[in-house]
């Protein structure tokens, strides 16, 4: 991470060209990307990823909250989290996000399915101690999740990020794999006397629910709150259609 980015913010060059090695996706590769653009929209509509290492020899996988600053995945937990103590061993990592788009009810019972986003990128994980580059790294995990927040917020002070542990993954070695639409059946299928067709999903937020000890002048309908609308429906959380003034 060099420089003041933008949160979610794309430069050209961050993905491998073409097909990567790791990341190839080998079943149905007409459903897959590999451009940068590709690779980044899923990672900024996901609210959060899954994280795979290897620990004593077995897979670990755990959620994890990210960001993406440029070409460079932004991952946040504690100090003492045994991922981030396997990543200290020069584990490689694979890290996962998907957004459901909606499930596919079809005639036959093998040909369900579901419409998805999916996005795969391997690399290595590292560190992040240089204090300019963890609070950017920290701005940029409050950003993804609420925009504009940051400026609302108290800033962490380096005292009170001894607990805290920032890693940071190139998007270098990345594909996406998507569905969208009906089933696809045979035709002795078809007359089969059962509905078929697929059901969008989207992610809803609700209204915001206030804190019990919020101090007097603070707004309890959560007016203030913006969520990021990559995510899905945040029409329900006050303040979320745009940047509060």
């Amino acid at each position: 991470m060099t420089g003041l980015p933008e949160p979610g913010g794309a430069r050209d060059g961050g993905v491998a060209a073409g097909a990567p090695r790791l990341a190839r996706v080998r079943r149905r590769p007409d459903r897959a990307q590999y451009e940068a653009a590709a690779v980044y929209a899923v990672l900024d509509a996901a609210p959060f990823c899954h994280v795979a290492t290897v620990r004593d020899g077995r897979p670990v996988v755990l959620p994890m909250v990210h960001a993406r600053v440029d070409d460079t995945l932004v991952l946040h937990g504690s100090v003492s989290a045994g991922l981030f103590r396997d990543m200290r061993r020069a584990s490689p990592v694979c890290v996962t996000a998907t957004v459901l788009d909606g499930l596919v009810l079809a005639r036959s019972a093998r040909n369900h399915s579901a419409n998805y986003r999916s996005v795969t990128v391997h690399g290595e994980a590292y560190e992040v101690t240089d204090p300019d580059e963890v609070m950017i790294g920290m701005w940029a995990l409050v950003e993804h999740l609420a925009p504009g927040r940051w400026e609302q917020v108290i800033k962490p002070e380096p005292a009170g990020l001894r607990d805290t542990a920032l890693w940071q993954v190139r998007i270098g070695e990345a594909s996406v794999k998507a569905r969208s639409g009906p089933p696809v059946e045979p035709p002795s299928d078809v007359s089969w006397p059962v509905w078929a067709g697929h059901i969008p999903a989207v992610l809803t937020f609700g209204p915001p629910v206030p804190a019990e000890d919020l101090p007097a002048g603070v707004r309890r309908d959560g007016r203030r709150v913006a969520l990021n609308p990559a995510f899905g429906d945040v029409s329900l959380a006050a303040g979320a259609a745009g940047r509060p003034g």
